[in-house]
C-alpha cells in the first residue's frame, strides 16, 4: 500500500479515537443529578407542573441509565402551540428549551414527546448545524428520537409497576404499555430481511423530508428491538453526529463517522444498523475484518 494512503488512513482513525475520548468521559454523576428540569408554571391544560416534572424525570432517567452524562442536562419545559421540539439555540447558561404539545394529564404522551426530544439532546443534534451537513441525514436523527420515545415508554411501563413517581400512580403503568403497543401495532413493519429493499425504495423521500413519522417509526421499531435485546448499546448514540461529513453528505459517510467515533463495544451495533438498512461501506467492512 502507498505510504501516503497509510498515513491518511491512520490520521482518519486517530481523529475519531480522539473525538471518542473527549466526547464520553463519564464521571459517575448520580442519575438523579444528570437531569435538571424547570417546568413552566402555566399552560398545561390542568396538569400540574410538579406532576409533569416527575413524569419527565422518570422518562429521562430511563434513558440516562443507559446513556449516562458527565455533566447535568438543564432543560426548560414549556408548552408548544404547534409540534414538540427542542430549540437549537440554548440559553446563555446552557439550558435547553424543550417544547411539548401535550395538554392535560396524559402521562404517556408526555413521556413519548419528551423522550424524543431528549433523544436529540443526548445524540448531539446541535452538531448538525456545527458541521453544516444540512438535512440529508436528519431523518436518521428523527428516527433516533423515535427510538428514544419507544424505549422510555417500554421501561417506564415496567418501572411504574413498583416504583412510580407517586405510590398511587402504579395503576398508570398499563396505560404506558398500551400507548407503546398501539404505536407498534399501528405501524406496518417489514421483516428484517426486507428492510434493505424498503430503505432503498424510501431513501429519497427520507432524505427530502426528515419528518416522515410513519417511515421513521418503521426504522425506529427495528432499532428499538435491537436495544431491547441489549440496552447497553444506547451508549452508541452518545457518538452520533460527532464526525466530520465529506462533501457528499452521504448516509454511508454519516454511518462511517458514527462507526469510527463509537467505542469498540458499540461498533458492532452501528454495523448492525447499517446491515439492517443494507448500507454498504468499504471502510466499515475493512475495519471489521
Amino acid at each position: 500500500m502507498n505510504h501516503k494512503i497509510i498515513m491518511c488512513t491512520l490520521a482518519f482513525l486517530l481523529c475519531f479515537a480522539s473525538i471518542s475520548a473527549l466526547a464520553f468521559q463519564v464521571s459517575g454523576i448520580p442519575i438523579s443529578k444528570q437531569l435538571v428540569l424547570r417546568v413552566q408554571a402555566e399552560g398545561w391544560g390542568g396538569a400540574l407542573p410538579e406532576d409533569i416534572r416527575r413524569v419527565l424525570e422518570s422518562a429521562g432517567g430511563e434513558l440516562l441509565k443507559r446513556i449516562p452524562q458527565n455533566k447535568p442536562i438543564h432543560i426548560h419545559i414549556v408548552p408548544s402551540d404547534s409540534v414538540p421540539q427542542v430549540d437549537f439555540k440554548r440559553a446563555a447558561n446552557g439550558e435547553y428549551t424543550v417544547r411539548l404539545s401535550v395538554r392535560g394529564r396524559f402521562w404517556a404522551q408526555f413521556a413519548y414527546q419528551f423522550g424524543h426530544e431528549l433523544g436529540h439532546i443526548v445524540s448531539h443534534y446541535e452538531r448538525i448545524n456545527d458541521n453544516k451537513i444540512g438535512i440529508d441525514n436528519k431523518w436518521f436523527e428523527e428516527t433516533v428520537g423515535e427510538v428514544a420515545s419507544l424505549f422510555v415508554l417500554a421501561r417506564m411501563a415496567e418501572t411504574w409497576k413498583t416504583d412510580p413517581p407517586y405510590t398511587n400512580w402504579k395503576s398508570f403503568a398499563p396505560a404506558l404499555k398500551d400507548y407503546l403497543d398501539k404505536l407498534i401495532k399501528d405501524t406496518e413493519i417489514p421483516a428484517v430481511e426486507k428492510m434493505p429493499q424498503w430503505f432503498a425504495d424510501n431513501r429519497p423521500a427520507l432524505k427530502a423530508d426528515p419528518h416522515l413519522r410513519e417511515r421513521n417509526r418503521i426504522v425506529a421499531i427495528h432499532i428499538f428491538k435491537m436495544l431491547e435485546r441489549d440496552p447497553s448499546q444506547w451508549e452508541a448514540f452518545a457518538f452520533l453526529n460527532l464526525g466530520r461529513p465529506d462533501s457528499t453528505n452521504s448516509f454511508e459517510n454519516f454511518l462511517e463517522n458514527w462507526y469510527f467515533s463509537a467505542p469498540k463495544n458499540n461498533k458492532g451495533f452501528v454495523k448492525e444498523v447499517a446491515d439492517l438498512l443494507g448500507v454498504k461501506s468499504k471502510l466499515i467492512s475493512d475495519h471489521v475484518k
